[in-house]
């Protein structure tokens, strides 16, 4: 008999749930306003899940586990959500065991953007045999990130392994939420593109730019603005564009050095903007690399989009005994 696993994306705006068999391939899908309290949210993500699992036309006892991927920080081995700042009010509530007890189903509880490295990594741009050190970085709001290495995904003793946004790439730069000055996503985060372009409109009123008709008409200036009149050849918008993947290709480089993986796969919504965001986070990874010798990491773009998440969760609930 085929087993089938589900697997939940808890976002700060939506819940999405699918049923996944032992492939990684979605068989049914389902998504439901994530709501607000844990108690609401956790009500609402038992229906996503068995909404997916009704249009699979499969029952719940053909389910054999549950994965949950959640944002953080939290406790993988206790299945404790810490807190969360896309979901106020969450402080050491129970996650795993909730859902696990109104689904009667085991339940395995992992990080959004670690659940979203092993979906890549077991289904998606990392899904080959001879693949088994991968990174995935997301690109989105912040920074975030999974790293599998020899095929297992790193935790940490605090379960913050794979933070790859909160890398220094300026100690004397602004900043950042989390404490530190100068993190990654800072400088290389979808919505830090385009606060940066903001930034120099601000302080060179007489430089020209089409972003500055954005502006006048009441519009924020986000990363896709950015790519769109880059690529139209807009000077300004180029730099600051070209700003954030040469950060970004400095963090590649120092995971080249960290752990020289096989694999790093870029996603999230700045990876929308294909090879126009690929192939200059290259060109600056050439220039910035060592020159001792080849550097055999692969930079790749992400495939799964916004399955990663649900695809993720369902395997490492597959996989629950070999990734402890």
């Amino acid at each position: 008999m085929k087993k089938n696993y589900i697997g939940i994306d808890l976002g700060g705006t939506n819940i999405k749930a699918g049923v996944v068999d032992a492939q990684g391939k979605i068989i049914s899908k389902a998504s439901v306003a994530t709501g607000s309290g844990p108690e609401q949210v956790v009500e609402r993500m038992i229906q996503a899940a068995r909404q997916a699992v009704q249009d699979s036309e499969l029952k719940m006892a053909d389910i054999e586990a549950v994965g949950i991927a959640s944002p953080g920080p939290l406790s993988s081995a206790d299945g404790v959500v810490l807190r969360s700042a896309n979901l106020p009010g969450w402080h050491d509530v129970p996650l795993r065991d909730l859902v696990s007890k109104a689904l009667k189903r085991p339940a395995f509880l992992e990080n959004d953007a670690k659940s979203a490295a092993y979906g890549e990594f077991t289904a998606g741009a990392g899904a080959d045999e001879k693949i088994a050190n991968f990174i995935l970085v997301t690109l989105g709001t912040g920074v975030g990130g999974g790293i599998i290495y020899h095929g297992r995904l790193l935790r940490g003793v605090s379960d913050s392994a794979g933070e790859i946004g909160h890398m220094i790439v300026d100690p004397d730069g602004d900043v950042c939420g989390c404490g530190q000055r100068g993190c990654l996503e800072l400088y290389a985060s979808a919505s830090r593109t385009g606060r940066y372009a903001q930034h120099l409109l601000a302080i060179a009123p007489s430089r020209a730019s089409s972003l500055r008709a954005l502006l006048a008409a009441g519009a924020t200036i986000d990363s896709r603005a950015v790519v769109e009149h880059a690529k139209m050849g807009d000077e300004l918008a180029n730099e600051v564009w070209d700003r954030a993947c040469r950060f970004l290709a400095l963090a590649c480089v120092n995971a080249a050095r960290w752990l020289d993986p096989q694999m790093l796969a870029l996603a999230g919504g700045m990876a929308a903007a294909g090879n126009f965001l690929l192939h200059r986070v290259k060109q600056h990874f050439a220039q910035l690399n060592w020159k001792m010798s080849e550097t055999k990491m692969e930079i790749v773009l992400a495939t799964l989009g916004n399955d990663a998440g649900i695809i993720g969760a369902a395997a490492l609930a597959r996989d629950s005994e070999h990734q402890r």
